[in-house]
């Protein structure tokens, strides 16, 4: 499983599941790759309509409650959801070390600034 961020990304890829009713404020496409693309309409000053793209968190929150169904219909299995959590931890650990590893980098230049200075 995985998000597809802009409209280019769906072209040439098979449809397998679309949620889309008149009620609703998103309109999700599935496709047979497990690609996920959602987008949302918001009604602006001019009685007009905006359309969006969802980031890949805000899509996965409203996706998330129908993950038993998209199982039951065979669109996105248990495993996929498994695969995606994962490889969204593995780069948040990445960010995270980066962060620390700067963090650190930057804490002993202060330091070694701030000793050379007070040293005198």
């Amino acid at each position: 499983m995985y998000f597809i961020e802009s409209q280019e990304e769906l072209i040439g890829k098979e449809v397998s599941y679309v949620w889309a009713n008149q009620y609703c404020e998103q309109t999700t496409i599935i496709t047979k790759d497990g690609g996920v693309f959602m987008v949302c309409q918001h009604s602006d000053w001019d009685d007009g309509y905006e359309t969006r793209i969802l980031y890949p968190h805000q899509a996965k929150k409203i996706l998330h409650p129908l993950k038993r169904e998209l199982h039951e219909k065979g669109v996105i299995d248990e495993s996929e959801w498994e695969e995606y959590e994962n490889e969204l931890k593995k780069k948040q650990d990445a960010e995270r070390e980066t962060y620390l590893k700067q963090k650190e980098e930057s804490d002993r230049k202060l330091y070694e600034e701030l000793r050379a200075r007070f040293e005198q």
